[in-house]
């Protein structure tokens, strides 16, 4: 029996575009440092940033050459590796990588630095943001989904700019848990974060079903860890392909009734 649902964030709830090249944004957050007494330049910034993340998460080449082995069906073996501290997909948090930044330039109190990073962050994440809306069906749907099931949320997302994101349209409220990549330090198809949410609701992967819109972030994560999976499909973009792994329903226009409808049915299946 299902009992809970889990959801990505962008693409499945939220459609957003972001450009974190734009030079205009690191132009306007080296203006905004200026009144914090901290003085970097634009492409200062946009160097530093990319290198704190690089420092954190390792090479993009190695990185790629790892995740590539995925797709050989060896994903035990990697996990395996979790006790050498180098997880697969990891993540980090971007108020970390504006307090490194920082504190290269400047002295702050731990206070002043939780703060300066948080505001940092929203800067960015402004600037960066080149638009934004919530899918139709969602909240009406999740409205009829929370009388009948726990809802939850699985994302490779930044506490930072995920969280006010969604109380832009009041949808904290329906969640009892939210986990994101940036706080686990793994982003998905890791089943850590999988497993996170799952405990923090106390259900068993049987009881569940993952929705979201990326075959190898969703449906393969999900279903590794014993997961039902729904794809939400955008009929402008095309569907990916991944060899060994397919969702066991899609749903197409982001249409979060079609998602009840199908977790419903399966439910119903189950009864003698």
């Amino acid at each position: 029996m299902i009992t809970t649902i889990l959801f990505d964030v962008y693409g499945t709830l939220i459609d957003i575009v972001t450009d974190e090249s734009d030079p205009s944004a690191y132009e306007a957050i080296s203006r905004w440092l200026e009144y914090k007494y901290i003085y970097l330049s634009a492409d200062q910034l946009k160097w530093l940033y990319r290198e704190e993340f690089a420092r954190r998460l390792g090479t993009e080449e190695a990185r790629r050459r790892i995740e590539a082995d995925i797709f050989k069906n060896i994903i035990e073996e990697f996990e395996a590796r979790m006790g050498e501290r180098r997880e697969l997909y990891p993540d980090a948090d971007v108020r970390d990588v504006f307090k490194s930044i920082i504190l290269r330039f400047a002295s702050r109190t731990p206070e002043e630095l939780d703060h300066l990073s948080t505001d940092l962050s929203h800067l960015f994440r402004s600037s960066t943001r080149k638009h934004i809306f919530l899918y139709p069906t969602v909240k009406p749907a999740l409205e009829q989904m929370q009388k009948r099931y726990r809802l939850g949320i699985v994302s490779n997302a930044q506490e930072a700019f995920t969280l006010p994101e969604l109380g832009l349209y009041d949808l904290t409220r329906y969640f009892e848990t939210i986990v994101l990549s940036s706080e686990v330090g793994v982003k998905k198809p890791n089943s850590m974060i999988f497993a996170r949410a799952l405990s923090n609701l106390n259900v068993k992967p049987s009881e569940a079903v993952m929705v979201g819109n990326d075959m190898t972030a969703d449906m393969m994560g999900a279903s590794k860890l014993g997961m039902k999976t729904i794809l939400v499909s955008q009929r402008s973009k095309p569907e990916q392909q991944i060899s060994g792994i397919r969702p066991d329903a899609v749903v197409s226009n982001v249409n979060l009734f079609e998602v009840l409808s199908l977790v419903d049915a399966w439910n119903a299946s189950r009864k003698p």
